[in-house]
């Protein structure tokens, strides 16, 4: 009797959330009608997300290994893959047109909740959780529970409309949020620089667009919200999809993807326009202690020192990039690191000289050039006049300011 009450409470969500579907169609001759619609089962799918770089020469057998799953016939019902790729490999001589430092800080926000010190590529992510599965020749998890129904809406007006059906009432008191990302395959780029040199790469599921929207809640236990139907023009896949998923508090609790068909490509507004810097961030003093340890809020934010030869960067040599321990821009190459017998970290450039900003700072007594990230406003350290060639400069920088990405990611320190 009690597996009979399931099944028909699984039918009775199943079948409201295909009114709601059907409701974008019939509701008034004022709505537009709909395009394309994707719904996922009750059962949970798997949102599975890359983390990769066209300038990382660890990463083709990753994406290889994804794309394998173009043929699966797993595909969207099990899995849902994404491929964000990430820019704080750009430096190395190849800037990747897919990548966004979104990306990259959304990369940091998982390693930030995991306590880890670093990120890197390849970086697998299911359902919020670290993946190492790849590498291992795992299995990927097929659908499995009752999570509830997730639909998907393109309207012909230009708009993405998204409504959940939980089975079971969210974890947190926080509003559920959908993502939603639009995503391009058999993308085929000649690399001419870089850790990739010479070489063609194939990337499937890279994410062309991606946004997120706060759900609402409606009668009948729905959730619901819009958002715009976009995408960028960075180059003509042979196929697009889209990839939608759910979380909780952060956390994925549904996902649902599917082929997009012509139509639904023809109403995504293409924009040609492509902003290359993140915007300025800008937290209360209360966000970033709770975003900082102690020590990082108080040189970061309060502009304290480390004491010399005290730092883990001091002496590290390993190759990579170092990135703002606060909202991770990439700041400096582990190429231009120099031992100047000082006991801080030094480097004689940033990777990019507008990723920093220098102000006078005439505190305890001396006049010196104070070093800021461009992003955050979170403090370095100093540049001096005394470095070595091509620049002259010394940037001396506190570690405890700076995170480190390995170069190579099967080398990550856990």
């Amino acid at each position: 009797m009690e597996r009979k009450n399931v099944r028909f409470d699984r039918v009775e969500r199943a079948t409201a959330l295909a009114l709601l579907v059907c409701t974008f169609a019939v509701a008034s001759n004022a709505a537009p009608p709909p395009v394309q619609s994707i719904t996922s089962g009750s059962a949970r799918a798997s949102l599975l997300e890359l983390y990769t770089s066209e300038g990382c020469s660890s990463c083709p057998p990753a994406e290889a290994w994804l794309s394998s799953l173009v043929t699966s016939d797993r595909l969207w019902k099990d899995v849902v893959p994404v491929a964000f790729h990430v820019d704080y490999w750009d430096h190395l001589g190849w800037v990747d047109v897919f990548a966004k430092p979104e990306y990259s800080e959304r990369q940091r926000d998982y390693a930030a909740a995991w306590k880890a010190d670093r990120v890197y590529t390849p970086g697998f992510v299911m359902n919020g959780r670290e993946w190492r599965g790849w590498l291992e020749k795992q299995k990927l998890p097929t659908a499995s529970g009752d999570a509830g129904a997730l639909a998907f809406t393109v309207t012909s007006d230009g708009v993405a409309t998204i409504q959940f059906q939980p089975a079971a009432a969210p974890k947190s008191q926080a509003p559920l949020v959908a993502h939603v990302a639009v995503l391009g395959a058999g993308l085929s780029r000649k690399i001419n620089a870089g850790e990739n040199k010479g070489k063609t790469l194939v990337h499937d599921f890279v994410v062309l667009d991606y946004q997120s929207t706060t759900l609402r809640t409606g009668s009948g236990r729905t959730w619901a919200g819009s958002t715009k139907w976009q995408a960028e023009r960075i180059d003509t896949p042979t196929r697009y999809a889209v990839a939608v998923w759910v979380t909780d508090n952060r956390a994925p609790i549904q996902a649902a993807g599917g082929w997009l068909e012509d139509q639904a490509v023809r109403e995504l507004s293409m924009s040609d326009e492509r902003n290359e810097t993140m915007s300025k961030i800008n937290k209360s003093e209360t966000e970033w202690k709770e975003l900082l340890t102690d020590d990082e809020y108080r040189v970061a934010r309060e502009k304290g020192t480390e004491a010399p030869f005290t730092g883990r960067y001091w002496n590290h040599h390993e190759d990579g990039v170092y990135v703002c321990v606060a909202c991770g821009q990439p700041l400096f190459s582990s190429a231009t690191k120099f031992d100047s017998g000082t006991g801080w970290p030094s480097f004689y450039e940033p990777v990019e000289r507008q990723n920093v900003d220098d102000y006078s700072d005439t505190s305890h007594g001396m006049v010196r050039t104070e070093v800021l990230c461009s992003r955050c406003d979170s403090h370095l350290g100093h540049v001096f006049d005394d470095g070595p060639r091509p620049t002259g400069l010394r940037y001396c920088i506190n570690s405890v300011s700076l995170k480190f990405v390995p170069k190579d990611g099967k080398d990550q320190k856990k």
